[in-house]
This record gives C-alpha cells, sequence and structure tokens, in this order.
C-alpha cells in the first residue's frame, strides 16, 4: 500500500484486517471488567510467559551497562534466582507488592522480571523522589520489600519502618534490615511455578495528577502486554508502505539506547519490554550525557532511540558537533513523554534524512498505549501525534457532556482498549473520574482528530506541567511550598521551555514581616521533593495573589504576566 493511501484511516484498517487473520497478531473479541476489547489472540497470557516467550529469537547479547554485557538467557537466569529469594526468603506470595528504585541498573530489570514472574506486583518507584515521596509510595503500595540502590537507600533512613531492603550495587552493613544484591541472589534456570491469570494485577506505577498525592497506577498482565504487540503489530503495518523513505527503519542487529529513567513507561514499555520482541539489544545509561550518549551509539552500533525531545535533539546536536563520533547507524530517533516541536521534526527530516523521526503519544493510565506515528508519515503531519493502532487502540474526543465532537473541533482526548490500566490503587473515587463504564480514559489533555484519524494535543485540562517527560502537579508543590513558616499562600504554574517544553514558576505571598529568597525555599524544598520539581523561577510579594470572581487565585493571569515579564513566547 501506498503511503498516499495508508495515511487513510478507512485504508489502514483495511489492510489492518488482513494482517489481523492469523498469526501473533491475529485478534479475538475478549471481555474485560464488562467491556468488550480487541486482544492479540496469540500474545503471552502473562509477563512471566512474556519473558520465555522472547527465546523464540534464540540467544542474543540483550544488556550492555559500562563494562558489563549480559546474554538474554543470563539475565532470564539472574531474575529467575531472585525470584525463588522473593519466594523461599521474603516469603513473597501472589498479589504481594514488592517496591524497587535505582538508577538503570541491570537489577532494576531483574526486578521487575522477578516479581511479576511470581504473581507479585511490582512497584517501581521514581528514583528521583526524595526519601518522604518514597516512603509515601513504599507505605502506599504496601509493599513488604524495598530494592534499592546506595541513593535511594539513604534517603529512606529513619523512614518506612523495619521493611526488609536488598542493596544493590552498594554495602548493605550501611543500611538497617538490608542485604546485598550479589550475596543472596544466584541464577536459576528456571522461575518458581505460579499461575498466573491475564487479569491479575502486575504493576502500581505512581503518577502525579492534579490532585496532590501521586496516584498509584494498577496495570494487569494483559494490559502491559497489549502494548509492545500493538507497537510491534504498528511497525508491521508501517513496513508494507510504498513510499520514498522508510516509515519504520528495521535494521539486522537492533540496539537500543535507554538513556530514559526504567520507572516511566517510555523507560520500562518501549526500551525494556519491546526489545523483548523484536530480539533488541539494551545499552543503558547511568545518567543522561548527551555527549557520553553519542559515544555509545558509536561503540554498540546503536540504531533506536527513545526518549523525551530534548533527549533527541541533544543526540543531533552533539553529533553535529562531534563529526569525529560515527552515528551513522542510528536509524530511528523517537519522542515521548512530552510533545515533540513540529519544528524539531521538520528539522531531522531535513538535516538528518537517515534517522527517521518518530512520535508516540499515550500515558501511565494506557501503559504507553495511544497514538504513534515516524517517518514520512510524520513528515506529512508533522505537528500531530500520530495515529492509534487500528482494531487495537481507539481515541476519541469528547466535549464536557462525554459526546463525541465533530472532525477538528478541540476536546478531551479519551482513549479504549486493553492496555487501559484496572484502577488507581486504594483511590476509587479517582478511578471512576478517569474511567467511564464503558472502559473509556479521560486522558485530561485537550486535542482534536482530523479526517485521517491523526490525533494533535493541544493543551490540558488538568492543572499540571509537563518538564521535560515529568508530570508535576501543581497543587503538590504548592502545597510543600506552603509548609514553609514564611509563606502564606503559593501559586505554581508552566512556562515555556524551548529545552524542556516546560519550566515551573511559582508566585508567593508572604507572612506579614515574613521574609524569604529563592535560595532559601529551593533548600527548603530540596529535603522535601525532587530536584525536578522544585521551581525554577520565584517570585514573592506582601501582598495577597490575585484572584479571579470566584475566589481562586488568577493562575492563567499569572502565568501570563511571567511570560510577557520574560518575553517568553
Amino acid at each position: 500500500m501506498h503511503i498516499d493511501d495508508f495515511i487513510k484511516k478507512e485504508n489502514r484498517e483495511s489492510l489492518a484486517r488482513e494482517q489481523t487473520k492469523e498469526g501473533l497478531f491475529e485478534l479475538k473479541e475478549v471481555t474485560i471488567r464488562g467491556n468488550k476489547y480487541n486482544t492479540f489472540a496469540n500474545a503471552p497470557a502473562s509477563l512471566q510467559d512474556y519473558f520465555q516467550f522472547a527465546l523464540i529469537h534464540g540467544e542474543w547479547d540483550f544488556l550492555a551497562y559500562e563494562d558489563e554485557s549480559y546474554t538474554y538467557q543470563e539475565v532470564l537466569n539472574k531474575a529467575a534466582g531472585l525470584a525463588h529469594v522473593l519466594q523461599e526468603d521474603y516469603h513473597i506470595k501472589k498479589g504481594d507488592s514488592v517496591a524497587f528504585s535505582m538508577r538503570n541498573y541491570p537489577e532494576w530489570i531483574y526486578s521487575y522480571m522477578a516479581v511479576t514472574s511470581i504473581g507479585a506486583i511490582a512497584v517501581p518507584l521514581n528514583s528521583w523522589w526524595q526519601g518522604e515521596e518514597l516512603d509515601y509510595g513504599i507505605t502506599h503500595s504496601e509493599s513488604k520489600l524495598f530494592i534499592g540502590d546506595d541513593e535511594r537507600l539513604e534517603r529512606l533512613k529513619g523512614l518506612v519502618g523495619d521493611i526488609p531492603r536488598i542493596a544493590v550495587r552498594c554495602d548493605a552493613n550501611l543500611y538497617d534490615n538490608a542485604v546485598n544484591f550479589d550475596d543472596v541472589v544466584e541464577s536459576k534456570d528456571s522461575f518458581p511455578v505460579v499461575e498466573i491469570d491475564p487479569e491479575d494485577d502486575a504493576s502500581i506505577m505512581y503518577t502525579s495528577g492534579s490532585t496532590g498525592y501521586p496516584k498509584g497506577v494498577v496495570a494487569t498482565h494483559r494490559s502491559i502486554i497489549n502494548t509492545p504487540v500493538a507497537w510491534a503489530f504498528l511497525g508491521t503495518l508501517a513496513g508494507s508502505i510504498e513510499s520514498d523513505g522508510e516509515t519504520f527503519p528495521q535494521p539486522e542487529n537492533p540496539c537500543t539506547l535507554a538513556a530514559v529513567p526504567l520507572f516511566h513507561v517510555t523507560g520500562s514499555h518501549s526500551n525494556f519490554l519491546l526489545s523483548l520482541l523484536s530480539a533488541t539489544k539494551i545499552v543503558l545509561m547511568y545518567k543522561w550525557d548527551p555527549l557520553k550518549a553519542i559515544e555509545l551509539v558509536e561503540k554498540y552500533k546503536v540504531t533506536s532511540f527513545s526518549g523525551v525531545p530534548t533527549m533527541s535533539q541533544d543526540i543531533l546536536r552533539l553529533s553535529e558537533e562531534n563529526p569525529d563520533i560515527d552515528v551513522s547507524s542510528l536509524a530511528m530517533l523517537s519522542g515521548g513523554g512530552a510533545a515533540r516541536p513540529p519544528e524539531q521534526i521538520k528539522a531531522q527530516e531535513k538535516n538528518h534524512p537517515t534517522k527517521a523521526a518518530g512520535v508516540g503519544y499515550g500515558l501511565t493510565e494506557t501503559n504507553a498505549a495511544g497514538t504513534n506515528a515516524s517517518g514520512k508519515l510524520l513528515y506529512l503531519k508533522p505537528d500531530s501525534a500520530g495515529f492509534p493502532a487500528p482494531l487495537v487502540h481507539e481515541v476519541k474526543i469528547y466535549d464536557e457532556d462525554g459526546k463525541e465532537v465533530k472532525t477538528g473541533e478541540l476536546g478531551e482526548v479519551v482513549i479504549k482498549s486493553a492496555s487501559n490500566f484496572r484502577c488507581y490503587w486504594k483511590n476509587e473515587e479517582a478511578t471512576e473520574e478517569s474511567l467511564d463504564s464503558e472502559g473509556w480514559f479521560r486522558s485530561g489533555d485537550v486535542g482534536c482528530a482530523d479526517e485521517d484519524g491523526f490525533i494533535y494535543i493541544k493543551d490540558r485540562i488538568k492543572d499540571i506541567v509537563i518538564r521535560g517527560g515529568e508530570n508535576i502537579a501543581c497543587l503538590e508543590i504548592e502545597g510543600v511550598i506552603a509548609e514553609h513558616p514564611s509563606v502564606a499562600e503559593a501559586s505554581v504554574f508552566g512556562l515555556p521551555d524551548e529545552r524542556l517544553g516546560e519550566s515551573l514558576a511559582t508566585r508567593i505571598a508572604l507572612k506579614p514581616e515574613a521574609t524569604l529568597n529563592e535560595a532559601e525555599l529551593s533548600a527548603f524544598l530540596a529535603e522535601k521533593i525532587a530536584k525536578f520539581k522544585i521551581p525554577e523561577r520565584m517570585w514573592f510579594q506582601e501582598d495577597e495573589l490575585p484572584r479571579i470572581a470566584s475566589g481562586k487565585t488568577a493562575k492563567k493571569q499569572m502565568r501570563e504576566d511571567a511570560i510577557k515579564e520574560l518575553g517568553l513566547s
């Protein structure tokens, strides 16, 4: 099918019907919590099966970290060893929660695989969180064990009571109730035998919404697996396109650079889980460093990268500034987690024609599923977020009354598929607000759809700021700022940022006769919240904050005033 035909929604769906009649992508209708969904009939039923399923490719080099290298079988065996430790030493049972937080180490992947393979619930916590935030996640998820590295264990000193800890790549003797990972985990040939249903809970991932405390997004085995299989299906569809440029490059020896934190769905699903379907080697980065990134591209002949748009832009910029570093192997640069500016996509098409651009739109609640586009498809509509996987993911635009709007009209983006989350952990009210009785998830994003079914994200309904792919709840930050004894009231909002998409700002009303400056408040906040949540611009005033007629703070006005004062666009 030619790209001019494929871009039409009805033609994509027609092609999809042909390619879903048999094989891995054969579809069947199942009923999940009272609603019918198309699912992949031959997909693994659980993550335990999914991890073994990857062996259909045979043996391959799977992980590289610093000077370490591991085959897929070695990773499976180490994860199996940890699974036995969880069961036999810590008595973790099916349905129990296990939290872990660390840098992008191989042990993160071992932990995820081990926990989910025994039917327990993986709780990958944000590694940028400070002690009280980690304490909240561990306590709220009712985790019975914590696996972490030196930085996270240090932050948890004096917190979360006597919960046992497994120390990763550090000295367990420095921490109470801790043992060294390498001392207790030995490779095993097989995982413990546990019966797992596709609708059993598999993970709780925390996401910042507009209501303060992060919400625990509960995903099932089916909902997680459905996303990478759908992405592979999209790749197969795109591979059938006839055009004068590749839409979805298929390198002979695929290798991806994992720089996005694995605790994000972009990292865990796109970088990790999707790699198991394509036998892709993963190169883990300790922390983001664009020069180091292109050096790793050269060293390992990396073929793809998926990260927040600022990272993709960094790679392109550094490769231009360092022409002696060979990045010719890089065939795909995708952006997710935040809007990718169309100017960036156009520049990539013009200046880097051998490196296809890609975009993806999804949320933690949808296990990163939503819309995608790459290569020529994206270049034809560079300001779009792509289109949903035909027959598998549905995306519509609703008005305030929950009715679908006309083509081109703005409304709230809603998503329905078997990839959607089951609920918010211990928060029935928030679940009912976001997930309706028919299975549609209200994203909180404002967008529109064109006549070809491509989706365009325009704004947000929820009071959150997305800084470099990180969702930050303004209400949460306002609450922490208000804890300072000099603060009477604070309003937090986002400002345009060329590199990060948005940066955080706050306007603060001080108590009578109180004084406070930016350095003092930043130091105060650093003890309570992750660094990326600390506002980069602050205004202090003696008068109360401006208000609208309802009595709420005039946040929109304050944001517009700040943009004008700073000369931002």
